[in-house]
């Protein structure tokens, strides 16, 4: 004859079972599977461990380990969303000061080229008086 085993055995089994089945899931980063709502679809994880549905809600253990599995696993996408949203904020910000940054660059090349241009036909017309000059037009004598 087997001995049977009583409820605070099972209830301590179905604790073991479900810190087995999360260190798993935190092993293979496969939690997102077992999701539904932000939480840990019960009926999934009681068919996968072979319990009842209830266990999740009755066995105080089980109940704190998932929340805090729950806590761990799907709070901290929206701890990832606010550093995300943050870095993509300074992102922008560094983005626009770049633009304007370049915008004055492109503004002062421009400048430079215009002087650029004005500076070589002054310096065109030197060099024809300077021809001039030395080739003995009239008027001119060296």
């Amino acid at each position: 004859m087997t001995k049977r085993k009583n409820g605070a055995q099972i209830g301590h089994e179905n604790v073991e079972l479900v810190k087995s089945w999360i260190a798993e899931r935190n092993f293979h980063r496969d939690w997102h599977e077992y999701a539904f709502n932000n939480r840990i679809n019960r009926k999934a994880l009681a068919q996968e461990l072979d319990f009842a549905r209830s266990v999740c809600v009755q066995n105080h253990a089980v109940r704190q380990l998932l929340e805090e599995a729950e806590g761990y696993w799907f709070q901290k996408k929206d701890e990832d969303k606010k550093s995300h949203e943050a870095a993509r904020e300074r992102a922008e910000k560094k983005a626009s000061i770049q633009n304007s940054n370049n915008s004055a660059l492109i503004s002062r090349v421009a400048e430079l080229e215009a002087e650029n241009r004005d500076l070589n036909n002054r310096l065109k017309a030197f060099e024809l008086q300077q021809a001039m000059i030395e080739g003995g037009s009239p008027g001119f004598k060296i």
